[in-house]
Parts: structure tokens; C-alpha cells; sequence
């Protein structure tokens, strides 16, 4: 493949290139107002959010939460956890009375809830679901409770309920049922028409028939018959369904002695966590120069601190660092990467270097894991410290995956890693013993491979300047073109004998002011140029010599570029050498550490063996040994709370994490990286409204300004929390994986065009997209939720055929928009035997530890007459757009009423319509000229799965042409890889053909198209 390049010889002179800047283009979301630096410190009362206010308040929250969504494992049934209350007549729920006798076996629930400080909590009726060791026990209905003293029978405790009846939020969960909008109607339609509240405010009215419309709405079989008035005292069988029994359980997180340490990963953990009043707490009064203050004082952009040691003493001043560790004199860090790290992600990876706080979009498929395994090799190579804390286990084993062969990371977390910790450092004690590694000259190594990376950066910065000067040339010459078209040539005005566009400006200028010199302005204008001089031919000569003046100065520009298949030649040469370099410089950084630090690594190894429960010790100097470290979210509780303890911690899936369960890790740290999908909405709460007012009132807070900082629990995220603090949001803008048809509708209605597609076609995959038409029907489902009978039906015969054809070792995804749909499809789908691995869920289906599927099948819910309450709802669903779009690796299939959803706007409507493919101007001159010279020429024709812009025959050749209208760097990168993927599929010559040259030499160009190949 070649370029159709200018003809250096007669359109301009080499020279330097023209630098487009030395930081890489990325795309940045400004925050709205956001000025200039940040401070490092401003007072809370005026600019930040008091902490000790925020800390009691998601406290307050998460304590509640925990009780809504406390689960009871069947195990624990009848036990000192969950007790089944004598059978006999309910009478909270049913509202014949106030209070009701627990029966002795409560007792134990009881005493252990007050001595744990802990909720009681009453249910009716009992549920069993689940498989295995996870199977629970949860009440379809539940509600606050206190106890009664009864001095009659004092050890018979009578309860009294306290508050309104409730859907069991943890049950709920259990069965995929997590929006917020399910959960609020099911609670109103619960409530409502109950009787007067302030006698009896559990009773529900016609309790029964709701029992009964609620069981049958989530797909719970019933075991027993609903009777209300005749409950059992214990589940007859422990089968799965639900039970005519009501029970007594403790919920929620409960007090801890003082000496017991909680165990990572659970609700006390980070609760102890956010306790400033806790030994090992928060303390508000020793956040300064960590991420945590960046996020609370708003000062994400200022620059982090110097790293320190163990002993907290500074490890290099700035100044000197600045020439060490691999960076660059100019400034920019360079970094260590296994994989082609992009500019987006280089960007990105030197903010989080310097930045306290930096926030980055990852939509799926755009590099986020090896953008975090990128920053963790750069740090451990720099020898920082580095935390990487990851939304689900899926998160913390690619960071694992990616760093194997490279460097040690110590996963940590509960205690069923406490184990495998202890084999990692037995195999490094073993693998690290005898001999120290031999010394090499590190300053060496860093300096060439500084060297490389400089050169990576310089084909930046030259085919960014290429793309531009191409891009502005193609705009030039359209106006130069309607110039011409009007009768001002440019070329016979200014010529070297009369004079260049900038000596007839000037001249034109003059005569245009007016005064003495004037007339003889006006009198060579009219001589030489043969123009009037009227004002309005003075006017629009001066136009066009400013335009023939940035025309000659971008096409002197361009020429003086390398050819750009030699610009990527070159950059793919030193890319090549920078990670083989790098990945010597990350061994030369690690071996000498870990065989230094063989103590350490003995004394945390003697430590496991003999204290076998949650611990620090030795964990200080194991941290100076092992810089990488990793674990979920929920369990940074496993790491010393001691403020920056290490340089950096990155947080993934932050679109999924709570704000609780951030600052945590923030407080652990200098700096911070937080990624995550913006799509995302963020985690549900299942508090209600009143709940959380009342921990707003009770921590001082306004709820308005927590919102505009993106701190409030239940409506924002980790991701929406950094994104607010920094100024400014950085995007990774590049996607892979799914097919470039859905992945381009995704980014322009999930991402506002944001991102760019470099996914490879499947050429043997079959259509990306297909469309099954069933004119269902959306009934009405109990709670805020519908079904469509009709789709799902025919979605469940749609998977029966796509599982019969498709290549083994696939995996299906069926997904649709509500909990209801996809109840009916998971109970049409369980009998079947299928040839490959096929799941069912809703939007967080895809994303969480199947993080793509091979094919999805979407049943999208609407069709003709649907309630405009669920049509607003479904398709205001941006994250399941994004997530099918997206993670769809083969083909997505869309089982619905196509005239219903093509009548719409959305990305549904936008893969059914017919695609344009009107050419624009520089195509259409192009095509004319080659179609004069005598060729066959079809336009936007698919080969192979990729496309052409044209595909022009001549005899028995075929040529295929791609134009270069690209306006900057990494888009000319990826057009030069189409170009290469092409050739090498059809084995035809590509030609990429710049946009400006259609325009302004199309004669010459199709000679050369013509004469090379």
C-alpha cells in the first residue's frame, strides 16, 4: 500500500516538521467554570465538603442499606440469625393488630440483635432460593420491628412493628430485579389503600392478593398456599419457592469488640473505614496530600507530592526527578507498556504520574485495562507504589493476567486469599534466593529507553501536523475552488513576475484605506492585475490574497512531511523497540527489590502461618518489596488505613462503585486514577427517600451541594464523584471489539461521537446486525415494570436456531430491558439443552464478569400502543444501548416490532434505516475524472468486511482507494491500518488518496492513481 502524496520537486522544498505540540491530542470535557490551577488546599466551608460531615453521612446510609438488603443464607434459618415465628394468624401485615409474639426460639434473635446493636427485622412470607452453599432465605415482605416487654412471659418476646411495609430489597436483588424505578412503584403499589398508618403501620390492604400478584410477577413458585391467617411455624421442606412462614432476623451490620479487626470485603469493614472515631479510621485531620483531599477539596488538577518512602521521607525532590526514572527532560513521563499504548491512553497515564486526581471515560472496548496495566508498570518501574482496586473480581484477574511474566502482583483481599499470598511469596523466596542479579548501568537502559519513546512521540507530532495541514488544505481548496468558479484565479493573479498574494494584499489594503498613496495603489492594481477598483473589488481581492496566502504557507507545510508509509514504518519500529526495552527496564527495577527485600518477605510469610486472621503486620516492608498490589473495592480494608501509603491507586469499574467505598481507597494514597464507563448510571440504592434526608439532616449536609459534587449516595458514582473534583475529564476515544457498525451507532447516541472504531472485521462472521418481527404486545407487569409475551417467545426460538449454527465454544447472551422479560425468558430458556454457554439478564448482564458475549439476542420490550410511561423508560436506558452495542463481539440480533422502534430516533432506528453513501465534494470531482479516464468506479462498496471509499476497475486490475480526510494523527493511524488490512485481505493495491488533492489537482492525481498501478 501507498500514499498519494505533493510532488516534493514542484510543490514545495523540504524542510523541518512543523511541531503540532508536544502533548498528545486527546479529547477533554471541560467542567463547567472551571478556571485556572487549582489549589492544593481551600476551606471546606467555602469550596470543599467538611469530611467529618460526608464520613457520618454515607455511614449513616450504608448502615441502612445493609439492613435493607441484609441476606439470611438457609443454614441460618432457625438458628441465631432468622427465626421462624409460631404458626397461627399474621397479624402485622394483615393489620389485625399492633404486635404479635415472637415464641421462644426468637429469644436468642432478640438478645444477639441488642447486644450487636443491629435491626430487627420481621418477614412474611419466606422464600427459598439459590443453589449450593448460597442458598437463602429471604421474606417477600418485610418491616422494622421492636421489641415489646410482655412481663407475663418474659422469655417469649412480643414485637411491635415500627415503620411501613417494604418489598424485600435483598430478595429482589437476588432475582435481577435492581432498578430503582421497580423498587419505588413496587413499595407505592404495596402501600397503597393500607389502613390508617398511625395504629397499625405494617398493615397492608388486601394482603393476600398482593402476596400472590407479587410472587407471581417475580417467578417465585409457591409451595405453600398464601393464607395469611394460617401460617406454618418452620418450611414443611426446604424446597425452593415460597412458604406460607413468617420469621424474626437481625439485620444489617453489627457493633464489633474492640480488638477484633473486620473482615475485608464485607459492610463492617468499610464502615470501620469511614469511622474517624474508629483506632484505624479516617482521620479528617490527616487527608493533606492525599487523592482523598483532591476529592473532597476539588483540587484534582494540582500536582501530587514527591514520593515518599516507608519512613515518609521524601524520595527524590521534584527537580531531580524530572531527569530519573525514565522521564523525559521536556517533561512527560515515559512509560513501560506490554501493549501499542495510543496517545488517548498516554495522555491519560502521564496525568495519573502527576495529577493528584485524574477521572478517565472508558467506554467499553477502549483499552481500560491496558491503560491500567500501562500506569502500574510505569510506577513499579519509577519504583512508586501502586494499588489497583477493581470493581469485580473480573477487574482484578486481567490485572493480574496482563502483569504476569512481567512483574509481581500481590492480590489480596479476604481470607480465601490470605493462602495465595502466602504461595506468592514462598515461589518469589524460592525463585529470588542464591546469587544477587547481576548489576547493570539502569541509567543506560533509561536512557535509551527514553530515546525510543522520544521517537514514538516525534511520528506523533509529524503525522498530527500532517493531518492537520491535509485537513485545513481540503477546506482551502473548496474556497479556492468557488473562487476560481467566480473568475478570481489565484494562480493568474499572482504570479512571480507580477507578484505573491501577500505584496497584492498589502497594496490592495492601501488603496482600500484611502489617503495620498492611494491613488497609486489603485493604479498598479488596475495595471498589472487588470481590476477595477471599486470598494467591493478592493474588498474581495483582499480575501482572496489572505486565502491564496494560508493555501501556499499549508501546502509549504505538508510537503516538507515525511511520506507517510515511512511515518508509520518508523513508528511502528520504535514502538516495537520501546516495549522490548521497557520490559528490560521493569526487570532490571524488580529483581534487585525482591532480592533486597527477602527478609521482608520471610517475615510477612511467618506472619500468615501463625495468625491466620485479618492482620497488618509486616505488610509495611512487604509494600517496599512488592510495589503492585490489587484487590476488589470493597476489600482495601485488607491494606494498612495509613494515609498514602501508596503513591498511586487506580480504581476500576468506578461507573459501578459507591463513593462509600472510594474514599477508602483514596485515603490510601498521593494520587489517584479513576476509570470507568460514563454510560453507566451508577449503583441503585435501596433506600428510601426519607432515609436518606434524615442522614443529610443528621450530618449537617445540603443535598444540593452534595449532588453538584457528584458525593451522594444512592445518585452518584465513583466515576461521576472524580469526574466533578477534576477540572477536566480525559476520554479514551479508541474502540475494539465489537463490529464497526454497532460500535459507531453506540458512540454517537452513548458517547456523543466521542469514539473512534478500530475494531477488524470478521469477513467470515455473517451480518453484525439482524433483525427478527414479532408485533408483540407490553402488558402490564406488577410494580412499574411490562412484559411482551409475543417477543419473548419468539426470542427463545431465535436462540434455539442461532445455537444449532453457530461454531462451538460461543457464548449467547439473551438481554432484555426489564426484570419481568427477562424472568420469562430465563423460564422459557431453563429446559432447554444448548450446544453452547447461554445467559440471560438485563443491561448489567453484559459487563460484569461476562464481559462479552458472541452473540446477543435483545428483546427490546415495545411495540405499537405501549404505555409512553415505559417507552420513556426503556429508551432513555443509555447503558443498555451501550452495553449490547458494545461487548456484542459477532452479531447482535434484535427480536421486536421493527416498525415500531424504526418510527423512533434512537440506535435501533438508526441500524434498520438504508445507510447514505452520497459521496462529498473532494469524492465526487474524483470519481468524475476517473470515470473521463475511462475506469469503472463504485463508491463505499464493502470488501471483506472492510470498506472502500471506492473501488475503481481498469481492464482486468481493481484498485481501492480510501481518502484521507482525517483531521489529525491518530485517525490518519487508523485509516493506514484499514489501508494494510485491506491489501492483505484482497490481496488489490489500496491506494489512501489526501482530500485536498481531489480538489485542487484532480487531473494529476488520477494520472498518478492511474500510472502506479
Amino acid at each position: 500500500m501507498r500514499s498519494l502524496r505533493d510532488d516534493e520537486q514542484e510543490l514545495g522544498d523540504h524542510g523541518t516538521p512543523v511541531s503540532a505540540g508536544r502533548r498528545p491530542a486527546v479529547i477533554r470535557i471541560g467542567r463547567q467554570g472551571a478556571g485556572g490551577a487549582s489549589l492544593r488546599w481551600r476551606p471546606p466551608a467555602a469550596d470543599g465538603i467538611d469530611p467529618r460531615g460526608l464520613l457520618g453521612y454515607l455511614r449513616a446510609c450504608l448502615r441502612r442499606e445493609a439492613v435493607h438488603t441484609h441476606t439470611v443464607l438457609l443454614g441460618h434459618l432457625d438458628g441465631d440469625t432468622c427465626a421462624c415465628l409460631p404458626g397461627g394468624a399474621e397479624t402485622l401485615f394483615a393489620g389485625d393488630g399492633d404486635r404479635t409474639p415472637a415464641g421462644p426460639a426468637a429469644a436468642r434473635v432478640v438478645r444477639l440483635a441488642a447486644r450487636h446493636g443491629q435491626a430487627l427485622r420481621y418477614g412474611y412470607p419466606l422464600v427459598i432460593l439459590g443453589e449450593g452453599p448460597d442458598r437463602a432465605a429471604l421474606p417477600l415482605l418485610t418491616v422494622d420491628v421492636q421489641v415489646v416487654d410482655d412481663p407475663a412471659a418474659p422469655d417469649a418476646p412480643r414485637i411491635r412493628a415500627i415503620g411501613p411495609p417494604d418489598v424485600n430489597a435483598a430478595l429482589l436483588e437476588r432475582l435481577g430485579t435492581t432498578d430503582p424505578e421497580d423498587l419505588f412503584e413496587l413499595r407505592t403499589r404495596l402501600r397503597a389503600g393500607s389502613p390508617d398508618p398511625s395504629g397499625r403501620p405494617a398493615a397492608v390492604a388486601d394482603l393476600a392478593v398482593k402476596v400472590r400478584t407479587l410472587l407471581s410477577r417475580l417467578e417465585i413458585e409457591r409451595v405453600d398456599d398464601i393464607d395469611p391467617a394460617a401460617t406454618r411455624d418452620a418450611p414443611r421442606d426446604p424446597v425452593d419457592g415460597a412458604h406460607n412462614v413468617a420469621v424474626l432476623f437481625r439485620a444489617g451490620p453489627g457493633a464489633r469488640p474492640g480488638d477484633e479487626v473486620p473482615e475485608p470485603g464485607t459492610v463492617e469493614a468499610v464502615l470501620a473505614d469511614l469511622d474517624p472515631t474508629e483506632r484505624d479510621g479516617i482521620d479528617p485531620g490527616a487527608i493533606d496530600d492525599t487523592a482523598l483531599q483532591a476529592l473532597l477539596e476539588g483540587s484534582g488538577g494540582a500536582p501530587g507530592p514527591d514520593p515518599v518512602d516507608g519512613g515518609g521521607n521524601t524520595r527524590a525532590p521534584r527537580d531531580a526527578r524530572a531527569h530519573r526514572d525514565g522521564q523525559e527532560p521536556y517533561g512527560g513521563p515515559v512509560p513501560l507498556s506490554a501493549s501499542p499504548l495510543d496517545q488517548a491512553r498516554y495522555t491519560a497515564l502521564c496525568a495519573s504520574m502527576t495529577d493528584r486526581l485524574t477521572a478517565v471515560a472508558a467506554p467499553p472496548g477502549t483499552g481500560a485495562h491496558d491503560l491500567v496495566d500501562a500506569v502500574v508498570r510505569t510506577a513499579v518501574g519509577s519504583g512508586q507504589r501502586v494499588l489497583v482496586c477493581g470493581r469485580t473480581e473480573h477487574d482484578v484477574r486481567e490485572v493480574l493476567h496482563r502483569a504476569e511474566g512481567g512483574h509481581p502482583v500481590m492480590r489480596v483481599g479476604g481470607k480465601e486469599h490470605r493462602a495465595a499470598e502466602a504461595r506468592l511469596i514462598g515461589r518469589l523466596l524460592a525463585d529470588h534466593g542464591g546469587a544477587p542479579p547481576r548489576p547493570e548501568d539502569p541509567a543506560a537502559a533509561r536512557a535509551d529507553l527514553a530515546h525510543h519513546w522520544s521517537l514514538v512521540r516525534a511520528v506523533w507530532e509529524e503525522m498530527d501536523g500532517m493531518a492537520a495541514g491535509g485537513y485545513e488544505l481540503a477546506h482551502l481548496a473548496l474556497e479556492r475552488g468557488r473562487g476560481i468558479a467566480d473568475g478570481w484565479d489565484p494562480d493568474r493573479l499572482f504570479t512571480p513576475e507580477s507578484g505573491g498574494p501577500e505584496y497584492w494584499l498589502s497594496r490592495a489594503e492601501r488603496a482600500f484605506a484611502g489617503g495620498l498613496g492611494a491613488f497609486q495603489h489603485r493604479s498598479a492594481i488596475r495595471r498589472e492585475l487588470g481590476l477595477d477598483t471599486d470598494p467591493e473589488t478592493l474588498a474581495r481581492l483582499c480575501a482572496i490574497a489572505r486565502l491564496e496566502s494560508r493555501w501556499r504557507a499549508a501546502l509549504d507545510r505538508r510537503t516538507r512531511h515525511a511520506p507517510l508509509g515511512e511515518l508509520t514504518e518508523r513508528l511502528a519500529q520504535a514502538q516495537q523497540h520501546h516495549r522490548r526495552i521497557g520490559a528490560a527496564c521493569l526487570a532490571a527495577a524488580v529483581e534487585p527489590r525482591l532480592w533486597r527485600g527477602r527478609p521482608a518477605l520471610e517475615n510477612r510469610l511467618e506472619t500468615l502461618n501463625w495468625h491466620h486472621g485479618p492482620s497488618w503486620p509486616g505488610m509495611d516492608g512487604l509494600i517496599e518489596v512488592l510495589p503492585a498490589w490489587a484487590c476488589r473495592t470493597d476489600q482495601v480494608r485488607a491494606l494498612p488505613p495509613r494515609p498514602g501509603l501508596f503513591d498511586l491507586v487506580v480504581v476500576l469499574g468506578a461507573e459501578r462503585t459507591r463513593v462509600s467505598e472510594l474514599l477508602p481507597a483514596l485515603h490510601r494514597a498521593s494520587r489517584a486514577l479513576v476509570v470507568g464507563d460514563p454510560a453507566h448510571p451508577g449503583p441503585a440504592s435501596a433506600l428510601e427517600p426519607d432515609e436518606e434526608r434524615r442522614a443529610l439532616a443528621a450530618a449537617g449536609l445540603a443535598a444540593d451541594r452534595l449532588d453538584e459534587r457528584g458525593l451522594r449516595h444512592g445518585t452518584g458514582s465513583a466515576l461521576r464523584a472524580a469526574a466533578r473534583a477534576v477540572e477536566e475529564t480525559l476520554w479514551l476515544d479508541e474502540h475494539s471489539g465489537a463490529p464497526p457498525l454497532l460500535a459507531e451507532t453506540a458512540s454517537r447516541h452513548c458517547y456523543g461521537g466521542r469514539i473512534s472504531v478500530a475494531t477488524a472485521p470478521d469477513p467470515g462472521g455473517g451480518p453484525a446486525f439482524e433483525w427478527r418481527d414479532v408485533a408483540g404486545v407490553c402488558e402490564a407487569a406488577p410494580g412499574l415494570s411490562y412484559i411482551n409475551r409475543e417477543e419473548a417467545y419468539r426470542a427463545a426460538v431465535v436462540v434455539d436456531e442461532i445455537d444449532e449454527h453457530l461454531p462451538r465454544g460461543r457464548t449467547i447472551a439473551v438481554v432484555a430491558p426489564t426484570q419481568p422479560q427477562v424472568a420469562l425468558l430465563r423460564r422459557l430458556l431453563r429446559p432447554r439443552n444448548f450446544r453452547h454457554h447461554v445467559v440471560v439478564g438485563g443491561p448489567d448482564l453484559l459487563g460484569g464478569d461476562l464481559d462479552r458475549a458472541d452473540v446477543t439476542v435483545l428483546s427490546p420490550l415495545l411495540a405499537q400502543g405501549a404505555p409512553a410511561i415505559i417507552e420513556r423508560r426503556v429508551r432513555r436506558m443509555g447503558y443498555l444501548w451501550s452495553a449490547v452495542l458494545t461487548r456484542t463481539a459477532q452479531r447482535l440480533v434484535v427480536v421486536g416490532d421493527r416498525a415500531h422502534w424504526e418510527a423512533g430516533d434512537g440506535p435501533l432506528a438508526e441500524l434498520v434505516a438504508v445507510p447514505e453513501n452520497a459521496p462529498d465534494g473532494a469524492c465526487r470531482v474524483l470519481v468524475d475524472r476517473l470515470r473521463e479516464a475511462g475506469t469503472r468506479v463504485e463508491l463505499q462498496q464493502t470488501v471483506e468486511g472492510w470498506t472502500a471509499d471506492l473501488v475503481v476497475r481498469f481492464g482486468a486490475r481493481r484498485l481501492l482507494i480510501l481518502l484521507d480526510r482525517e483531521p489529525d494523527g491518530r485517525r490518519l493511524r487508523r485509516l493506514m491500518a484499514r489501508g494494510d488490512s485491506l491489501n492483505r485481505i484482497t490481496g488489490d493495491p489500496v491506494v489512501v488518496v489526501p482530500a485536498w488533492r481531489c480538489l485542487a489537482d484532480p487531473d494529476r492525481l488520477v494520472r498518478e492513481i492511474l500510472e502506479a498501478h
